[in-house]
This record gives structure tokens, C-alpha cells and sequence, in this order.
């Protein structure tokens, strides 16, 4: 068994255990519980509804394999993979982590209802290790990108680097820069601070409400036209859709959005066919994870990886410099 030990800082103090536990390693709350079975606070057994103080030491202990883990390894090699698993680039790997650039279009894992095929089990069928921290369609999951955004993502292979990375996240200790085509031209920098939750209505969106999680998001923009513009784009936090959200917000949606309202207003703006035939190129929205900075949680040794924006996006952009 590996142990971890939390320290418990300012800002989480107040929370329930099982509260903690769930947000940071992203995972349900009876997970949560479940991990807390075997866990210690300050040396003694630990209630799920136990109140965190400053200074309280959580110890989490890495689980075993159970029984619904050995069901999702089955699921997972009967899975059929998409053809466009064919472009997802392994770009480094040792024995804790590996970072994978994401084609758009593949789900990294499961959700409520959900059957596909995902990242997860692709990296099931060619016999990757991966953590076992979180549910088991979430293996090595430690951060997540939405399916239809491309780019760099970190997966563990150990729940050492788990634990690690999770801490690590909670306290903003990565750097994630995105690359954004957005409809508009937005002032040329900008800090987004406005709380994020689940749309009131409509169940798959997120919106800015006043009563949401802290999000910020920066930006900069790197290249402009007359109706679009190339954002270079810093996550501060890490909500679900929270760069969509945020740019949206903005009344500056990503290109190829077609949740957010993006696809629609940018095929409106396209200008000329050159354009419009790029923009209908997009399966889905115009946004690229392309760097990742942070230090390797067993190594300590500084890590940054950089992953090419895709093809389709440079295509956009080339007819767009074409066009003007």
C-alpha cells in the first residue's frame, strides 16, 4: 500500500471530509467515501461528514483492484477504438505518467449514460498501467479535456503521481496555456474572473452565475482580423467548459462551437467561401491544449511539453490571412 498525506491549508478548511476528497482528486462523493474507508485525520479514523481544520493531516492509502475495476478492464479490450484514434500522439511517457496529445472528437472518459469508446479504454487495450484513485472508467484521469477540444493531456500511471498531481492542481502549481480561435475581437488582454456552475436549464451547458465555483481564465490575443481573432489563453482553474464558458461569456464564443453558439456566428462571419469551407471543417470547437508546464511529481524534475495546433484550425487560419 502507498500512503499520501494532505495537509489541510486555509482555503479547504470548513469543508466536510468526503467534500474534500471529491473535489480534489475529481471524483463522486461515495468514491470519495469509499477511499475514506481506509484513511486516517490526524492519525485516528475518519468520519465522511468530519469538518476539516487548518493544520488537520489527511492520510489516503492507494486502493487495491476490485471487482468493478476488473469489469471495466473487460469492458474496455471489447471495446472497439474510432478510427480516429489513429492520430492520437503519445509524447512522453516514463513509468509514473504519460502526456498524450488528444485528437478532437475522442471522449477522454466515461459520463452519466455514456457508452463509447474513450481515451481510458484505449489506453486499456495497449496494456497501460493506470491509476486506480478515482471510479474505474476514470483511471489515470487526473485532469480532463472535453472531447471535442484537442491538445496535451497528463495521465498517471501510479496513484503516487495521482495523489501528487491532484495536489498540485488544487493549488495551481501547473501551467496550461490553450490556443482559441474566437468570433469577434475581444481588448487584447484580458483576466476573466466570473464563478462558473451548471447551466439552470439546459443540463450539458455551464454558465457564469454568482453563486458557482471560482474560475479565471487569462488571455491574449495573439493574431486578429476583422470578425475573428487567435487567443492565447491561460487557466488559472480548472472548471468543465470554463474557457468555452468564459469567452462566451464574453460575447466572444470559440469558432465551431455549436454548444456555446460559436459554430453558428462564425459561420456567419465567415466573409468569403475560403472561409466558410474551413470553419465547416471544424468538428467542434476551435480550441487547442498546447502547453504544459509543471514538475514531475516524483521526480521533481521541470517538465513542458508543446503539441502543434491541428490541422484543420491552421487551415482556418490561412484562409482566413488568405481572405484579408
Amino acid at each position: 500500500m502507498t500512503e499520501t498525506q494532505i495537509t489541510i491549508e486555509e482555503e479547504q478548511a470548513g469543508q466536510r471530509v468526503d467534500a474534500f476528497v471529491a473535489a480534489h482528486l475529481n471524483v463522486s462523493r461515495s468514491r470519495a467515501q469509499k477511499l475514506l474507508e481506509g484513511a486516517t485525520l490526524n492519525q485516528a479514523r475518519v468520519k465522511p461528514s468530519h469538518v476539516l481544520k487548518l493544520g488537520d493531516v489527511l492520510q489516503l492509502l492507494e486502493q487495491e483492484p476490485d471487482n468493478e475495476e476488473t469489469r471495466a478492464q473487460i469492458a474496455s479490450e471489447n471495446m472497439p477504438m474510432p478510427e480516429l484514434i489513429k492520430k492520437l500522439v503519445f509524447v512522453y511517457e516514463d513509468e509514473h505518467l504519460m502526456i498524450i496529445n488528444k485528437p478532437r472528437g475522442l471522449l477522454v472518459h466515461l459520463g452519466a449514460g455514456e457508452r463509447v469508446a474513450t481515451l481510458v479504454d484505449f489506453l486499456r487495450q495497449q496494456n497501460k498501467p493506470l491509476s486506480t484513485v478515482g471510479p474505474p472508467e476514470r483511471a489515470g484521469i487526473v485532469h480532463r479535456l472535453d472531447k471535442d477540444t484537442s491538445g496535451l493531456i497528463i495521465v498517471c500511471k501510479t496513484d503516487a503521481a495521482h495523489w501528487k498531481l491532484a495536489e498540485d492542481f488544487a493549488h495551481r502549481r501547473l501551467t496550461k496555456n490553450y490556443i482559441a480561435l474566437v468570433c469577434g475581437v475581444p481588448p487584447l488582454r484580458g483576466r476573466i474572473e466570473a464563478p462558473i456552475e451548471r447551466h439552470a436549464t439546459h443540463r450539458k451547458k455551464f454558465a457564469v452565475v454568482p453563486h458557482g465555483k471560482d474560475a479565471i481564465t487569462e488571455y491574449t490575443v495573439t493574431q486578429h482580423w476583422r470578425k475573428f481573432a487567435l487567443l492565447d489563453v491561460n487557466l488559472l482553474t480548472g472548471r468543465t467548459h470554463q474557457i468555452r464558458v468564459h469567452l462566451n461569456y464574453l460575447n466572444h464564443p470559440i469558432a465551431g462551437d455549436p454548444l456555446y453558439g460559436g459554430e453558428k456566428r462564425a459561420l456567419d462571419s465567415a466573409g468569403s467561401d475560403e472561409v466558410r469551407a474551413a470553419l465547416q471543417q471544424l468538428d467542434g470547437q476551435a480550441l487547442h491544449a498546447a502547453k504544459l508546464e509543471f514538475t514531475h511529481p516524483i521526480t521533481d524534475a521541470p517538465l513542458q511539453f508543446e503539441a502543434p495546433m491541428p490541422a484543420d484550425m491552421q487551415n482556418v487560419i490561412e484562409a482566413l490571412n488568405a481572405a484579408e
